[in-house]
């Protein structure tokens, strides 16, 4: 566009001097000048617009006058269509003064700017261009310009300027905000303005010294309804398409623009926000190549936006948002609305909703949204992370913040940024996605968006004035912090980690020309979110103690994809299906007990060992690698999918680490990473971080202070040993996803005190493939994760007290073997047989089978864990149910467990127990407990003393706490459950001295070293050593005092205060037994030491009477009195050096008496393993006597376990076995017991089931009504196993078994949908484990299988899976059916027995008397053969279907029933497939010879007519 005649230099003194518009293209006839009143009744077709409430419509403008004007005369004809009518309407409401908002595109902005001039009779500046319609306009960066604006998008925001308005009155600030106008405007019709670069460059410069520095702002949004606007873009017609910006695809021309140094913009924006949190959401990027829209919406909270009139939630439409990773549960978050429709559409769309922002008001409560914090751009709409990145970046990390201090000091009001102001703000860009405690006394304040978060979950009440804020008092924390966290808040607490008298003794230590603090130094001292939750002594564990509270742990995933091209073969060439497509390494931290679990292992493409991993722990928190070549996209929808209550975010490959604002440098040092940028899921990284920090103990004096290289395996002999099998084999993704862990809990300064308890153990999902394959049987030294499984089987077996007593030698073929039973083939199979410990349960079968919980509600209770856990302790119950996860497999090692339950549970051993119980009550939760002290005693933070002076870098260490003696208290409380329970423990033994024990390994147990058993000998004594050396009333009080011998420098420290006190004492004597002190008489009696306590200044002064002669050295350091009576203070040179040594000794003794609880707790955590030993005794105690109280219910028995060598067959037999989950039929009846015999014949010696029918079946193929029955005794089979296999008792008259070394379920319907799999999908997905996975000696219930898809596939799938389980598989099964030509199919097999659930169905003819025909009776047992009719209408009927859809039913029914079984009219027969294959057989054989046999022809013809 060609420059006015005028151009005025301040064009140029802005950021938009850069640029100029390029005119339209001009028309090809002739143009001519229209009068705006012509273009009134031109194109009805333009978009309507409120009038303006700043426009005074009465008034007679120029261009009214203009208008009128030119329409009496005649004029060319013009070059463009007619305007709009309610274009010419706004345009006649122009005139100079008139303050307007001109839409530049490729901005995607609108500008303010007041019209300067109007030229109604002027030539245009370039061919095209509306004479009539000639505006200079002034913007309020300084820019002028001259232009049509009968083609340009303008709105109205205002009258004429008067001569006092500034630039804050022409930002329109009353104007409010709508969501995006532009998202929402037609590309195929518009024109858009186009930004061309000017070359001036030193008129640029001299801009960024001379642009607008106003800060007045608009809406971005859009303007309220009273707000006029032109859109000539819009409503223009006969624009032609080579005029845009933008081809038929809406892609936008890139612009090649130069970026100023630094220029201040007035906009017309802000935001459309209607939530606030800590964690926004990131913006959506519709247009890359043009700045970003002020109007994208950011997701900022869990509530909403209130009006100046209301605090309900203001109505818009919100832009699409990228999904994020770390949803927490936010409740009350409104629903965001549909996504935007593209701004560049063929097709116009209607405008959105208008949202406002208002401005908040000073001196009273604002609502929330309305409040300072919620009009900075750097933090809503232009948000970008410490490195500059925008939210729509790949690698964006919303953990930290690039604030604008800039801005931020324009919107403060006083035009700065306090000290305070900014320390808040810099912590909060370390910490954007944290609630900041913000410490300020004694109370924890929350500013900006933290207070929105508080008056949304804490219900606080706004304080008054333009920031948002709220607090809490210091003793309201542990309450308020415990909201935050279950409502899904990471929560950061901010400290005073000095005083202001501190702080002033700093700033005059500090020399001249260093930046002197104003503010008192403050640092982070702990995030706590679900996942990193110790309960320390601030929190109230009141909650946790009752088990409500969700104490799940950290879990961090690495996965890569296993890049492989044909699938698992064996060796027969066929697939195996066991194609590993992912491999993970995964780190899991329970912060509460402070172990840590590494694992590394290949799984599925169902992600099957994941899934059996999440269901055994049931994390809170869930992190995994995010940004371009992290983990796949398929990972996060099955993450949320698997657990949906769980958090779940990202950590980048790259992300930036808080810096410590410690005062002193070397505690910055210690908590600094050595680059504040960190590479979480680098595991030389980690290693090497691991080493500098000293979280375990080195394994040489000479490794300090050297760089060393850990993952060569330097300096970690002495590390836990799980974590140096791991570097030294080679488990790269498990070290990647520790270094990730490690990272998180640094950040969350919790890192020292969980991994410096040095518990680390190795864990493995169950194989996806079967016992003996070719994968399974690697060489575990070449394979990371076989020898991960190695470890995890070995401490497996630790935990279940197998260790304990030494392995019987194998005895000869026990009783009760079928020798007669077919034999085993595969010899190698058997071999891995024996190599098996124990049972494995997937997650499907965890799920199926509700073990851990219900699937109705997901809860505990109703689970098998909840009817079978009566511990009383904690730490036995965790115990319980590990044991449950993972059954035995060994017959002896469940025999001898087995043993040990029915000892307690009968005897003098039963009488023990039933004492040992009150005890075991009484221990409380010793693993947390030992946890909490090993903190408390400074584990992980304290340095050694003498080398730092005993000072410790935490920053907890240095806080400023005014709660402290509640704080001392919870402290000694937490010890003095931890001895209290100890003690009871060390009784428990006393209690089995006189009982009569007859399994080695519950004498193990329940007895001392000493007698060769697992409590500690000398544990008593130990303890004993606590109680008398630490009141804990005194304690309690704050007035505890180490005792003689608990710390050597502090008994240094006291020796040294007597002797100087007795060197005091004999200085005064001496000096009072010469000739120096005159009269001596006068000076004995009246000489006295004065400021003797120990916070005294000016320690033992020498108060005599001035009538006594002192000597020379007597120096007067005060007097008192007068006249005769006045008396003097002396100090002499020998006392000043006993007071400095006594001053020295003193700080010591202060110091130590301070530490002195820490000293000891830490004395008492040295001694973890005695403790460690004694609680692992009553872990296995309580949950075998938790078994025991079982044993003795009604109704439970004890198994019958039973070997299965190579010429045996696996079985099951069990009578009268009921649900130990279920105690009543839904009709309230009692439940009624089943039989069930299954595999092989056991015989044994007393003969047990000697009477019990047996064949050789091992599939039981299981028909039935509806309702009837069927998966409840499919269920409780498995659950029998399972219990049977834990060594518990189980709900059955008698049982018998061989173990199990799997159970694969496929039970229920569901499906996946965040993982885009099918109900049907899911069903063969479990099928095709249990075909791929299954060994003779597994157990496989299928419910239904087929139902997903038609009758047809159903039923063929079905029968090609029963013939597989059958033939290759050879494992028992139960399989539930409704597919009747199945039954028929199978029938005649050996290997498979069809029973029923039986029923009574009450058939009535007359269809008249609908409540009594067809009625059904569910008998609830199994009965032998087909079940004829599956009974689907009759149990529709109690579903409550109308009668007229029974009756057709019925019909429908019996038709193509009869159809199924060839009873048609046409005389044609069903041929099912067993008697095809036959049919076939006999044909090949018929036609093998040389001539046919026509006696046989016509009997198989004969046949095939039946």
């Amino acid at each position: 566009m060609a420059k006015s005649n005028k151009s005025p230099p301040s064009k140029q003194k802005s950021l938009f001097s850069f640029f100029a518009k390029k005119a339209p293209t001009p028309a090809k006839t002739p143009a001519t000048a229209p009068s705006a009143s012509s273009t009134s009744s031109s194109s009805g077709n333009a978009k309507p617009a409120a009038t303006s409430n700043s426009t005074n419509a009465t008034s007679t403008t120029n261009a009214q006058q203009q208008s009128s004007s030119s329409s009496a005369t005649p004029t060319r004809k013009s070059t463009k269509k007619a305007l709009p009518s309610q274009q010419a309407k706004l345009l006649s409401k122009l005139t100079i003064g008139t303050k307007l908002a001109v839409f530049w595109p490729d901005d995607s902005e609108f500008y303010p700017c007041v019209i300067h001039a109007h030229r109604p009779n002027g030539q245009a500046v370039d061919a095209g261009q509306h004479p009539g319609h000639m505006y200079t306009l002034n913007y309020e960066d300084g820019e002028v310009e001259t232009v049509d604006l009968s083609t340009e998008k303008f709105r109205i925001i205002g009258g004429k300027k008067r001569a006092s308005d500034d630039g804050a009155d022409a930002a329109g600030s009353k104007s409010n905000a709508a969501a995006n106008d532009t998202n929402n405007n037609d590309s195929s019709s518009k024109k858009r303005r186009r930004i061309m670069e000017e070359s001036e460059d030193d008129e640029m410069e001299s801009s960024e010294e001379e642009g607008d520095d106003s800060g007045s702002e608009y809406k971005t949004a859009g303007m309220d309804d009273d707000d006029e606007s032109l859109d000539a873009e819009e409503s223009a017609k006969g624009v032609s398409e080579d005029d845009t910006l933008f081809d038929s695809d809406d892609e936008e021309i890139p612009k090649k623009r130069k970026v100023p140094k630094k220029v201040t913009i007035t906009r017309v924006g802000g935001s459309g926000c209607s939530t606030v949190s800590p964690t926004p959401m990131k913006t959506s990027n519709a247009n890359a190549t043009t700045k970003k829209s002020v109007a994208t919406e950011m997701d900022f909270s869990s509530f909403s936006v209130a009006n100046n009139s209301s605090s309900k939630p203001a109505a818009a439409t919100t832009p699409a948002r990228r999904p994020r990773v770390s949803l927490s549960p936010m409740p009350n978050k409104p629903k965001p609305s549909a996504a935007p429709k593209n701004p560049y559409a063929s097709k116009p769309q209607p405008a959105p909703p208008k949202a406002t922002i208002p401005k908040p008001i000073k001196d009273q409560v604002n609502t929330a949204g309305s409040h300072m914090h919620n009009h900075l751009k750097f933090f809503t709409t232009h948000r970008r992370d410490a490195n500059r990145r925008p939210s729509t970046h790949a690698d964006y990390s919303p953990r930290t913040l690039s604030v604008d201090y800039t801005e931020l000091a324009k919107n403060a009001g006083t035009g700065k940024v306090t000290p305070a102001q900014k320390q808040w703000w810099d912590i909060k860009a370390e910490y954007a996605d944290t609630v900041l405690m913000f410490k300020t006394g004694k109370f924890y304040e929350m500013y900006h968006d933290d207070a929105d978060v508080g008056a949304s979950i804490l219900d606080f009440v706004y304080m008054k004035g333009t920031m948002a804020h709220g607090g809490f008092p210091e003793a309201a924390y542990g309450t308020q912090l415990r909201k935050l966290v279950d409502a899904g808040y990471k929560v950061a607490r901010v400290e005073q980690t000095e005083t202001p008298a501190a702080m002033n003794e700093r700033k005059k230590a500090m020399g001249k020309g260093q930046v002197k603090p104003q503010v008192v130094s403050r640092e982070v001292c702990g995030i706590v979110s679900k996942g990193t939750r110790t309960f320390c002594y601030l929190e109230d564990v009141y909650m946790l103690e009752k088990g409500e509270v969700d104490t799940g742990p950290l879990v961090v995933i690495k996965e890569i994809l296993v890049e492989s091209d044909d699938d698992a073969m064996n060796e027969d060439g066929e697939d195996t299906g066991t194609k590993a497509m992912y491999e993970y390494g995964v780190t899991i931290v329970d912060a509460v007990t402070g172990v840590v679990t590494l694992g590394q292992f290949a799984d599925d493409v169902l992600r099957s060992r994941m899934l059996t991993l999440l269901a055994s722990f049931g994390p809170s928190e869930v992190l995994y690698e995010g940004g371009k070549n992290g983990a796949s996209k398929t990972l996060l929808p099955f993450l949320k999918s698997a657990c949906p209550t769980t958090i779940v975010e990202p950590i980048l490959p790259h992300e930036r680490f808080p810096k410590s604002t410690a005062v002193n440098p070397a505690d910055r040092q210690k908590l600094d990473r050595v680059n504040s940028d960190v590479q979480p899921w680098n595991g030389d990284e980690a290693l090497r971080e691991l080493h500098r920090r000293g979280y375990y103990p080195r394994s040489s004096r000479r490794s300090k202070g050297v760089d060393v290289d850990p993952s060569a395996g330097e300096g970690i002999g002495r590390w836990p040993e799980i974590l140096k099998r791991c570097v030294e084999g080679g488990a790269t993704l498990a070290i990647s996803s520790f270094g990730a862990a490690l990272f998180y809990l640094q950040r969350s300064l919790v890192d020292a005190e969980i991994l410096s308890m040095g518990i680390v153990k190795a864990y493995a999902p169950p194989s996806m493939e079967a016992a003996g394959s070719s994968s399974n049987n690697a060489d575990a030294t070449s394979n990371p994760s076989s020898q991960l499984q190695d470890m995890y089987a070995k401490e497996a077996r630790i935990e279940d007290g197998m260790d304990l007593v030494e392995q019987e030698q194998q005895q000869k073929q026990p009783a009760g073997i079928n020798l007669a039973a077919p034999a085993v083939d595969d010899l190698a199979a058997y071999a891995a047989e024996a190599s098996i410990d124990h049972m494995a349960l997937d997650g499907a079968t965890l799920s199926n089978l509700e073990i851990l919980r219900n699937i109705t509600s997901g809860s505990y209770q109703g689970s098998l864990l909840s009817k079978i856990d009566a511990t009383q302790s904690p730490h036995g119950s965790r115990l319980l149910r590990a044991w449950l996860l993972r059954p035995l497999f060994r017959k002896a090692d469940i025999d001898r467990r087995a043993d040990v339950v029915e000892e307690l549970a009968g005897g003098s051993a039963a009488v023990a127990m039933a004492g040992a119980r009150v005890l075991l009550k009484k221990t409380g939760d010793i693993e947390r407990l030992l946890s909490r002290v090993h903190s408390m005693g400074g584990g992980g933070h304290q340095e050694e003393r003498g080398g730092n002076d005993g000072a410790a870098y935490h920053p907890n260490e240095r806080a400023v706490l005014y709660e402290t003696d509640k704080h001392t208290k919870r402290k000694v409380g937490d010890f003095s459950k931890l001895l209290h329970g100890l003690r009871a423990a060390s009784e428990i033994p006393e209690l089995f001295e006189n009982a009569d024990i007859h399994s080695p390994m519950l004498a193990k147990i329940v007895r001392t070293t000493d007698s060769g058993g697992c409590f500690p000998a000398d544990m008593k004594e130990k303890l004993d050593w606590f109680f008398d050396n630490f009141d804990l009333e005194q304690a309690a009080k704050g007035q505890f005092e180490p005792t003689r011998g608990m710390d050597e420098r502090y008994d240094e420290a006291c020796d040294v205060i007597e002797e100087v006190q007795r060197g005091l004492e004999a200085y005064k004597e001496e000096m009072c037994s010469n000739s120096e002190l005159m009269p001596r008489h006068t000076a004995r009696s009246a000489w006295k030491y004065v400021n003797t306590k120990d916070d005294s200044k000016d320690k033992y002064l020498i108060e005599l009477p001035v009538s006594v002669s002192v000597p020379d050295d007597f120096q007067v350091k005060a007097k008192r009195g007068k006249g005769a009576k006045q008396v003097n203070k002396y100090r002499t040179p020998e006392v000043e050096q006993m007071v400095q040594e006594l001053e020295r000794a003193i700080d010591i003794k202060k110091e130590g008496k301070a530490d002195g609880m820490k000293l000891v707790f830490n004395r008492f955590d040295k001694l973890r393993t005695v403790w460690m030993a004694a609680t692992h005794a009553t872990a296995m105690l309580d949950a075998l006597g938790s078994l025991a109280q079982i044993a003795v219910e009604p109704g439970f028995s004890r198994p019958l376990i039973m070997d299965c060598p190579p010429s045996a067959k696996p079985g099951v037999a069990i009578i009268q076995g009921r649900h130990p989950c279920v105690k009543s039929t839904h009709s309230g009846a009692d439940f009624i017991p089943n039989d069930l015999i299954l595999g092989g014949k056991f015989e044994s010696t007393e003969d047990e089931f000697a009477d019990d029918a047996h064949d050789d079946s091992s599939v039981l193929l299981l028909s039935g009504p509806n309702m009837g029955g069927k998966s409840t005794l499919l269920r409780q089979t498995c659950l029998i196993s399972i219990l049977a296999q834990i060594g518990s008792y189980v709900p059955a008259e008698k049982c018998a078994l061989t173990p199990v070394d799997r159970i694969f379920t496929r039970l229920g319907a569901s499906d996946r949908i965040l993982c885009g799999q099918s109900t049907f999908f899911v069903e063969l997905a479990e099928t095709a484990a249990a075909v791929r996975g299954a060994t003779r000696r597994s157990l496989v219930i299928m419910d239904e299988l087929g139902r997903g898809t038609s009758t047809f596939d159903g039923t063929a799938i079905a029968s090609a899976t029963v013939k597989h389980l059958v033939e290759t598989n050879k494992c028992l099964t139960l399989f539930a059916t409704h597919y009747h030509s199945l039954l028929e199919d199978w029938k005649d097999e050996p290997s498979i027995k069809l029973g029923h659930m039986e029923c009574i169905v009450e058939e009535d003819d007359d269809e008249a008397d609908s409540e009594k025909k067809n009625n059904i009776t569910f008998l609830y047992t199994l009965g032998d053969g087909p079940c004829p009719k599956s009974f689907g209408v009759n149990v529709a009927r109690l579903a409550g279907l109308p009668d007229d859809v029974l009756q057709r039913a019925k019909r429908v029914s019996t038709l193509f029933e009869a159809e199924m079984n060839g009873e048609t009219t046409n005389n044609q027969h069903k041929i099912i497939p067993s008697t095809a294959e036959k049919s076939v057989v006999g044909i090949s054989k018929l036609f093998s010879g040389n001539a046919v046999n026509g006696i046989e022809l016509n009997r198989l013809w004969a046949s095939l007519q039946q």
